[in-house]
């Protein structure tokens, strides 16, 4: 019998909003503007969102967000609004104060031939990096059914976009990663970071260096080593704050900042040498 999958997105340093909607008459939503497909904006209180609930592995066919729930007023009825009609949404707190936001990518991929080629599927991520190559990103957690409790951190995933560009690429695609083409996961992540950067001399010359470091044994037991330390990390924080139950998002902020922090180095070294 297959098995049923909840694929929930974790953005970092997020509010209660990103999840899913309680039936309770004193809740309350938060303030949000929603940028539309024609590019007017729209103010509401968000409720909550849809998201792909499926099997293995038909689920990475899909849109993350098939559409958002909000309100006109904490009266009024619940309305709904395609993601496909969205481009971007913002939170804000009582006081006006930009809080999140998720903005709409579409999406390109490095195929087996180091081709790039469009992804069917479009996804909504929080930018988490922004400068001449921004990054995007957030975590995959596993959970059976809807019972927060019951989720397993998996991975995070982030994407990086020219600044001038109108689409973003996985640098690591897990949406194509099987058993397979594994091996070739530094080459396309490398190509990836080819196609952002514009053909920059300097930074091509840059991650030819970062390709064959990536593949030398030290570097990835240095990485299972540092990936272990997360995660010991991550309990005995847990432990420490009396919620043993909130290790999996614990170790998910800190491999969300890990990973973030590999490749806002790579950027940096874009922005250091590359003019344009």
């Amino acid at each position: 019998m297959t098995k049923k999958l909840f694929i929930a997105i974790s953005i970092i340093a997020s509010i209660a909003v990103f999840s899913q909607k309680k039936e309770k008459k004193e809740e309350t939503y938060p303030k949000a503007e929603f940028t539309l497909e024609d590019g007017n904006k729209m103010s509401a209180l968000f409720v909550a969102y849809t998201y792909p609930n499926g099997s293995y592995p038909s689920f990475f066919d899909k849109d993350d967000i098939y559409s958002f729930e909000y309100k006109t007023s904490p009266e009024a009825k619940t309305e709904k609004i395609s993601a496909k009609e969205v481009k971007a949404m913002k939170i804000y707190n009582d006081e006006g104060d930009f809080v999140n936001g998720v903005e709409r990518l579409d999406m390109k991929a490095i195929n087996s031939n180091g081709e790039l080629v469009d992804k069917t599927k479009r996804s909504f991520q929080p930018l988490l990096y922004d400068g001449k190559i921004q990054i995007f990103g957030s975590n995959i957690f596993m959970c059976q059914g809807n019972i927060k409790s019951h989720c397993t951190y998996v991975y995070s995933t982030f994407y990086i976009r020219n600044s001038k560009d109108d689409f973003a690429i996985m640098p690591v695609d897990y949406d194509r990663i099987n058993l397979f083409n594994f091996g070739s996961v530094e080459e396309k992540m490398i190509g990836a970071f080819r196609v952002v950067g514009k053909n920059c001399e300097s930074f091509n010359q840059y991650l030819s260096f970062l390709e064959k470091k990536l593949g030398e044994k030290e570097f990835r037991k240095k990485f299972k080593e540092e990936f272990k330390k997360v995660r010991t990390e991550a309990f005995e924080e847990a432990k420490n704050s009396g919620k043993k139950g909130n290790f999996q998002n614990i170790v998910g902020d800190k491999m969300l900042l890990y990973y973030l922090n590999f490749y806002s180095g790579i950027v940096k070294e874009y922005e250091k040498n590359c003019p344009n």
